[in-house]
């Protein structure tokens, strides 16, 4: 009798689960002093760049495992406005472009996530992730305050919280940052603009601890925000560049976390211009400077 009892409780847990098992654990995220903190203790964010859209969805888990077995405790992504909003007011989170499944994946394989929403992101992607839409006005401007631009990119902001600010880390999730904007220092200045995408982010559910930016050293007074912390992108053409260019960030920023938010591990080609190399010693010497010096890094030459 015991042992009928012992094998239908049995079924019943693997059929239904663990009221525990069904509820995440909620984390905190954060930055206390130089690095960054996750519960309480120093955290090294060891991450690398990887895009759902560029990845047919069957291979994402693949490409999340190969990840994490290469010692990656992190991945970062953009977020691509216009394959999730191909008409104004219509979106698409559906088969590839199911972003919060891509994430919900790469919290089952170990792996936490950086998110970086824009609305700009570059990303070597048509106009930088802008639905073609936008331009249907001609006197739109894009990147300011311009309410034909602020107007659907806070819209738009608004609806990915609805899918993505639940995956936080707070809320159990795997995301522990959110980049605001994308180095937008080297395109102008207007702390008033950064400071209206960085309300829509939190307006949307992100959390604002949680929240940074992201520009070249040289460009952090230009992008950033002073109460958000900085992530700096470089590469390294040259043994020490590392050294150099967190040496530059600090004349900026001498509290917050070292983070090296986009290292150009590799270079993509110009139309008609020679084919880029990089120097795999040169890339190794730098990085390993890095981790060494407990600075977090996200290779950005990766894409998955």
């Amino acid at each position: 009798m015991r042992s009928r009892l012992f094998i239908l409780l049995l079924v019943c847990f693997v059929i239904y689960g663990s009221g525990f098992a069904q509820t995440p654990a909620k984390h905190s995220f954060g930055v206390e002093g130089n690095h960054f903190v996750l519960d309480g203790k120093p955290f090294q964010v060891i991450s690398g760049e990887m895009h759902y859209p560029r990845i047919p969805r069957e291979y994402w888990r693949a490409r999340l495992r190969m990840a994490r077995a290469m010692g990656l405790n992190t991945i970062t992504t953009y977020v691509f406005w216009n394959e999730h909003e191909p008409r104004p007011g219509v979106y698409d989170f559906t088969g590839n472009n199911d972003v919060a499944e891509f994430i919900r994946e790469a919290q089952q394989e170990g792996l936490y996530v950086i998110l970086r929403p824009g609305p700009y992101i570059c990303a070597e992607w048509e106009w930088g992730g802008y639905p073609s839409w936008l331009l249907k006005d001609h006197s739109i401007k894009v990147r300011t305050t311009d309410p034909k631009f602020m107007v659907p990119a806070t819209a738009w902001l608004k609806r990915l919280g609805q899918e993505l600010a639940p995956l936080q880390i707070g809320n159990g999730g795997p995301i522990i940052l959110t980049q605001v904007e994308n180095e937008y220092g080297s395109y102008g200045n207007d702390h008033v603009y950064m400071e209206q995408i960085h309300k829509a982010l939190v307006d949307a559910g992100f959390t604002k601890s949680q929240l940074y930016t992201a520009d070249g050293p040289e460009e952090v007074p230009n992008g950033s925000l002073a109460e958000l912390p900085v992530g700096i992108n470089f590469g390294a053409g040259h043994a020490g560049d590392a050294e150099k260019n967190f040496a530059v960030f600090r004349k900026f920023r001498t509290d917050g976390p070292s983070f090296n938010s986009e290292y150009w591990a590799g270079w993509f080609d110009h139309w008609g211009s020679k084919h880029a190399h990089t120097n795999t010693a040169v890339q190794a010497e730098n990085l390993k400077w890095m981790l060494d010096h407990g600075d977090s890094v996200s290779i950005y030459m990766f894409h998955g």
